[in-house]
């Protein structure tokens, strides 16, 4: 009995053999091959793909956002601050704390009030050469403030001075003197004023109205100014205004009225140095001011000399008060007019420089 031979493995082996040697290139891609499987009597010519660069087209890399690292905690702005309008600061000298002098900056004020304890004197001939001839008698026509007229001895007077600096070593200044007084004088000789003549018998009573006024604007220029001392000269308008009102009550209601103001200008310097500085950087500074007063037939001086005390405060600003001696001195000679005051004492000042 004859053994079987399996035949179809090997029929399938050589219909696979006869596939690869009748091919006569192998396939270049997975789709060929497949194609090549598929179709065995196809030949596969295609040469390999070349892949060309498209032009015209850019392709951007991947946007990455980067976080930058938070600056240190000190560059860091504290939270809640809002922005505020710098002001002007002393800036320190060389010489230490000890050189700082209260002054002020350029976009301040500096504001003050002054009382001033003054004593008055002072003479009027009004008019100065009266028509008849009591003066070739040995008579004059000229009278006392105080001891003829009525004038008080001594009275108080109100200051308000006002400066604006508009540039580092230019300033712009207002002062106001004012002050109404009234009294009771005794005569002690007959005088002459205005239109009426005072003939009355020594040491009946005459009452006395006085209202005067003092005022200056100009300009004032820091020549010198350092942290420890500053020199100023300034040029002011001075303006005077000054009514007396002089009655008789026991003379038959006898009055006459005396009405002056004059126009003139004035000269003068200015010194502040600081000596001394206190812990709590107060100041103590010498304060001198002093000019002349001419034009307009007037004579005249305005002189004070004291101390100063100032305290910083904040953002620039500080005040201070000042005390010393003033003598304010105003004469008028005209061709019917003699006309003199003088008020002098101590003072008290309070300021503010902001």
């Amino acid at each position: 009995m004859l053994r079987s031979i399996p035949t179809t493995p090997l029929v399938c082996l050589v219909f696979s053999l006869s596939i690869v040697w009748a091919g006569p290139s192998w396939a270049q891609t997975p789709d060929e091959s497949l194609e090549v499987l598929l179709k065995p009597g196809k030949a596969v010519t295609s040469a390999p793909a070349k892949h060309k660069a498209k032009t015209g087209v850019t392709r951007r890399a991947p946007h990455v956002n980067v976080l930058a690292p938070p600056p240190p905690p000190l560059l860091m702005p504290p939270p809640g601050i809002t922005k505020v309008k710098p002001q002007p600061v002393p800036v320190p000298c060389f010489f230490g704390p000890k050189s700082l002098v209260n002054h002020p900056q350029q976009g301040q004020w500096d504001i003050s009030a002054q009382v001033f304890w003054a004593r008055v004197r002072g003479t009027i001939a009004y008019p100065r050469n009266p028509w008849w001839g009591f003066v070739g008698w040995g008579w004059t026509n000229e009278a006392d403030l105080t001891d003829d007229i009525g004038a008080p001895k001594s009275t108080v007077l109100t200051q308000i001075s006002a400066r604006y600096q508009f540039r580092p070593n230019w300033g712009v200044r207002y002062v106001g003197m004012w002050d109404e007084m009234s009294g009771t004088g005794n005569p002690s000789q007959q005088f002459y004023f205005g239109s009426q003549f005072f003939l009355i018998t020594p040491g009946w009573p005459l009452n006395t109205k006085w209202e005067h006024g003092y005022h200056r604007v100009g300009l004032i220029y820091d020549a010198v100014r350092t942290c420890s001392a500053v020199v100023s000269v300034f040029a002011d308008w001075v303006h005077t205004e000054d009514k007396i009102n002089v009655g008789c009550t026991t003379c038959g209601w006898w009055g006459q009225t005396f009405s002056e103001g004059g126009n003139s200008a004035m000269v003068g310097l200015e010194i502040k140095k600081c000596f001394n500085t206190l812990p709590n950087f107060g100041t103590f500074s010498c304060d001198f001011k002093g000019g002349v007063i001419f034009l307009d037939d007037v004579e005249g001086w305005d002189i004070q000399a004291g101390m100063r005390y100032a305290i910083p405060l904040n953002c620039g600003r500080s005040g201070y008060v000042s005390g010393g001696y003033r003598f304010v001195d105003y004469k008028k000679s005209e061709a019917n007019l003699i006309w003199e005051n003088t008020f002098e004492g101590g003072y008290l000042e309070f300021g503010f420089i902001f």
